[in-house]
């Protein structure tokens, strides 16, 4: 990835949006363990709006203690249960193999963040078993209310003159946009001389023999992978979907049995000894032993010479960028659309240019709208991993204030957010009024 890694919120109650309101701390609150409120023939627990207060914290990064807080969770979750009520007399149906899935990832997520399943035992308070349980119910719970209200609120649509009508009546607390960019790239890797593959391979296939004698993989990890996130854990990767890891590792991952151990795999990082763990649908628990290329022996000058060739038939006009970019850039990500780099947490192809790596902000700070980079040399943030690219810039605009002219895209969305928004305040509003409910503090 060429963008600076943002922390992406996996984790996000559906229908929390009450804004604060209740003054009376939560820490305050005593309530016996027990039932604090009743939803048609479903019940609210107390343990279960402590739990989902807590995620809900962490995940605004938030003290739990805040004020009103419990009770919004507990509102929020009273809408829940009319949802999934109104959900089942609907006969909503969802994937069980997703569900499983999106627990995998909601788990490795808390496990991430908080630095080790010890960690979010400590912070939730009960086992992962219980835990799992407790999420898997939620999180199929969550599935089906957003099916419902993909059905109820998905067909909204905003015109132009209520998009209009939106920004006039918004315009003086209109946001201002950061300085914006849209980039292609094509990239090339420097690839390792025939010296160093030798000797990386030599020592990856000494790590093999040692496994086939009955050595300890996680041991072997530690002494000898070069992969410094992984090995002091014994080259454990944690749980990740498909889609998460570079080709050849995965299509060699994903191809395993549970407790299966891989040939030696190479990849642009170097040699790797595969081992999966545990697999869960579409995503998988491995651990790796990796020994990598000596950096100082990649041959930078052929890379460099292959990209200032593809430069020079692109400014002459005898290819389009794009046409360069599906039939010689090594990023598996953007290759196929021409070079063309998405800003994943809107998938739009414009994004803020603070966002973009050191290497590629100051080579674009230098171009002009129109103009294609010279090679330049793209370092991986707290990695010796680096790459070749040229930049096509295709759009920038500065910081500026949202306003129709520039921003009509946004603005349309935002317009649309809060008619969804007021027809789901309409709606839940409704339905309280069909299903009994009722707390019991």
């Amino acid at each position: 990835m060429i963008f600076m890694k943002v922390s992406v919120r996996l984790f996000a109650a559906l229908f929390f949006i009450a804004v604060l309101a209740v003054n009376r701390s939560a820490s305050a609150q005593t309530f016996v363990e027990g039932i604090v409120a009743v939803v048609g023939d479903e019940v609210v627990l107390r343990s279960e709006v402590d739990r989902q207060a807590q995620a809900f914290a962490y995940n605004s990064q938030i003290d739990p203690r805040t004020p009103g807080l419990w009770r919004q969770v507990l509102d929020g979750l009273i809408n829940q249960k009319i949802l999934l009520a109104k959900a089942k007399l609907d006969s909503v149906q969802v994937d069980a193999s997703q569900v499983d899935n999106n627990l995998v990832q909601r788990l490795a997520y808390y496990t991430q963040q908080l630095g080790s399943e010890a960690e979010v035992v400590k912070y939730f308070g009960k086992s992962i078993a219980q835990l799992r349980a407790e999420l898997r119910e939620d999180l199929k719970g969550e599935m089906m209310i957003g099916t419902l209200r993909q059905k109820k609120l998905g067909g909204l649509t905003v015109s132009n003159e209520e998009v209009i009508a939106f920004y006039n009546t918004n315009k003086d607390s209109m946001p201002v946009v950061p300085a914006e960019v849209e980039i292609a790239h094509i990239l090339i890797r420097p690839q390792a001389d025939s010296l160093a593959r030798a000797s990386s391979l030599e020592k990856i296939k000494d790590v093999e023999k040692q496994l086939e004698e009955g050595g300890s993989f996680a041991e072997l990890a530690k002494k000898y992978s070069d992969d410094p996130g992984s090995a002091q854990q014994g080259g454990d990767l944690g749980s990740a979907k498909r889609g998460s890891f570079v080709k050849p590792f995965e299509e060699a991952a994903f191809v395993l049995k549970e407790g299966e151990t891989s040939g030696v795999v190479e990849t642009i990082f170097g040699y790797h000894i595969i081992q999966l763990i545990e697999r869960k649908g579409e995503s998988i628990k491995a651990r790796h032993i990796l020994v990598k290329f000596d950096k100082s022996k990649l041959n930078d000058a052929a890379a460099i010479t292959k990209l200032t060739e593809i430069r020079e038939r692109i400014v002459s006009g005898q290819a389009s960028f794009a046409s360069q970019a599906r039939l010689h850039s090594q990023d598996e990500a953007t290759a196929q659309q021409g070079g063309d780099i998405i800003f994943p947490q809107t998938g739009s192809n414009r994004f803020p240019v603070e966002g973009l790596l050191a290497g590629f902000k100051e080579t674009v700070d230098k171009l002009k709208v129109g103009e294609i980079s010279e090679p330049v040399k793209v370092q991986l943030p707290n990695s010796d991993q680096y790459d070749y690219h040229i930049v096509s810039l295709k759009y920038r605009t500065e910081g500026h204030k949202m306003n129709l002219t520039d921003d009509y895209t946004r603005l349309k969305g935002l317009a649309l957010q809060q008619r969804q928004a007021e027809m789901y305040e309409k709606w839940i509003a409704s339905l309280r009024q069909e299903v009994y409910w009722k707390v019991k503090l």
